[in-house]
């Protein structure tokens, strides 16, 4: 028993142990039970792997209570098993065993919740950071500062991730709660499903990897200001290149030990290969971020009386949060056989993938920088607008003849009257505020 619970989680041994010992409760009702006096053919009892059946007269559909030790399991649920007129349980009509329906032992509706919060967040994270991604790099300005070509690549990364997560969920996750599990993409294409999730992986790798980039550049940034880097090429060699090594470790490892189909259940310890290496990321930017703060705590000393210097901090401090990741400490806890446990499934999901979108809402459409050289792009394009008949609403053209007269200086010409005609191309609401001040 040692032995399996050895390749096996704390939770995921203890389901096992359930369902061991009701297995063997199962065998020795069985055996004390007799024999039923009933003449014809019966489905005889068994024990299918997870529950126990008594013998059951043909026609009859049996329904039991749900285990609670099936992994996503809903207690509410229930379990059916028919015995066919002949009197032999019921096989499958694509494997051609015997069969029993567990398939009402399952919340379908927690799991399309689940699919839903994932499209949706990641579809969020898309459609905000290629747009930032264009700005970034459209700007020269902008794309010549490394923080910001730090940006484009923790953007690009997240872009990845929400891109190959939006697929998943609808080709694996919402395919499966859809289908028979013979029709299901991840058992008609187990290589490309493996190929896919391996890339998911990675791209999930490389958030955590361009985060901890970040908190980095940050920190050298404020404790090293007169030292600046000529090139971002080690964070390059870090951001993408780091995580390959501890994905090709996992995949190796699947591939050996626990080559399931489409590698979707959990490998057990074969998952902190690639969990802490993460975490590691993420606790080196919090680290950052403390230090971070003790030079700000610093600055505020030496001047206590500037309050807006503690809000500025303040507002750094919440800044740097979704930069760090460090909102991933809201959802360390899972709970365990709770009834929050599916809302927790859900808000784990709407905070993870929704991360990049927040850092740039952050970082791109409220940055001042970035806003200003928007405005000035804006203006630029209004101006060199040209005029035409769609173009009289916006601009007018003026010709007047104003008299010049030498009112200051009292000197007037009886005869003669200086005419000097202008053309003048003003904004309606422009010329109308000089006419009030000619007046």
């Amino acid at each position: 028993m040692d032995y399996v619970c050895d390749s096996l989680d704390g939770n995921g041994c203890e389901r096992w142990k359930e369902c061991c010992n009701e297995a063997e409760n199962c065998c020795q009702r069985q055996l004390s039970t007799p024999t039923s006096k009933y003449s014809g053919n019966l489905c005889p009892r068994t024990w299918d792997g997870w529950k126990c059946f008594n013998d059951t007269l043909p026609g009859e559909m049996v329904k039991s209570s749900c285990p609670s030790y099936i992994k996503y399991g809903d207690l509410e649920g229930h379990v059916r098993k028919y015995c066919t007129e002949n009197g032999t349980w019921n096989v499958h009509t694509f494997t051609g065993k015997e069969w029993t329906d567990y398939g009402y032992c399952v919340n379908k509706e927690v799991f399309n919740g689940v699919v839903y919060a994932t499209m949706s967040a990641s579809t969020f994270s898309v459609l905000l950071l290629i747009p930032a991604v264009i700005i970034f790099c459209f700007h020269r300005q902008l794309r010549t500062q490394q923080r910001i070509q730090l940006h484009v690549c923790l953007f690009i990364s997240f872009i990845i991730t929400s891109s190959v997560n939006i697929f998943w969920s609808f080709f694996v996750h919402n395919d499966r709660l859809q289908h028979p599990l013979h029709e299901t993409f991840m058992v008609r294409r187990q290589t490309l499903c493996k190929l896919i999730y391996i890339l998911r992986r990675y791209a999930t790798c490389t958030n955590f990897f361009w985060l901890f980039c970040e908190g980095l550049f940050l920190h050298r940034l404020l404790v090293h200001a007169f030292q600046t880097a000529n090139h971002i090429r080690p964070y390059l060699a870090i951001g993408w290149g780091g995580p390959i090594i501890p994905v090709l470790v996992y995949a190796i490892l699947r591939i050996k030990d626990a080559n399931v189909t489409c590698w979707i259940a959990n490998a057990s310890w074969f998952e902190w290969v690639l969990y802490g290496p993460n975490l590691l990321c993420i606790l080196m930017n919090m680290i950052f971020l403390l230090c971070i703060l003790r030079i700000l705590l610093t600055q505020l000393h030496q001047h206590p009386n500037e309050p807006s210097n503690y809000r500025r901090a303040l507002k750094a401090m919440f800044v740097l949060v979704p930069l760090f990741g460090l909102q991933m400490f809201l959802i360390v806890y899972r709970p365990k056989h709770s009834e929050w446990e599916n809302e927790y499934e859900i808000v784990s999901k709407v905070i993870v993938d929704s991360q990049g979108g927040i850092i740039a809402l952050v970082f791109c459409y409220c940055n001042g920088e970035v806003l200003s050289l928007l405005k000035t792009r804006l203006r630029k394009i209004r101006l060199l607008k040209p005029v035409g008949k769609q173009g009289l609403t916006n601009y007018t053209v003026v010709s007047q003849r104003i008299m010049d007269t030498d009112k200051h200086n009292g000197n007037r010409d009886n005869g003669c009257q200086q005419g000097v005609e202008r053309i003048m191309l003003t904004e309606p609401d422009q010329w109308n505020t000089n006419n009030k001040h000619d007046m």
